[in-house]
């Protein structure tokens, strides 16, 4: 199954000129425990995805209380708002994570 059939909501956007944050919440328990529970959104992967060396990771949270996830990395390239950019605002890079396998 992929995430984009176990989430709600998978969001992307900047944290300032350099850093990426995605967000994905889950409507219920047993999807969240799921995605949580398989290991499948680990650093290793996300970069894999992302193409960005593992040193980059800010960090990937788990909100239970929320039933969310918060995955955070500074940016390959240039800054947001940079000549060239093709994403100012960052919401266009939440595609990679929808079809990651869970």
């Amino acid at each position: 199954m992929k995430l984009r059939d176990l989430a709600s909501v998978v969001r992307s956007k900047n944290a300032g000129p350099f850093t990426q944050t995605i967000d994905v919440f889950f409507d219920d328990d047993a999807s969240y425990r799921r995605v949580k529970e398989s290991g499948s959104i680990n650093p290793g992967r996300i970069m894999e995805l992302y193409k960005v060396d593992e040193s980059r990771l800010v960090g990937i949270h788990y909100l239970d209380a929320v039933r969310g996830i918060k995955i955070a990395f500074i940016k390959p390239g240039v800054a947001s708002g940079d000549p060239g950019m093709s994403d100012m605002y960052g919401c266009q890079q939440n595609a990679p994570l929808l079809d990651l396998q869970i």
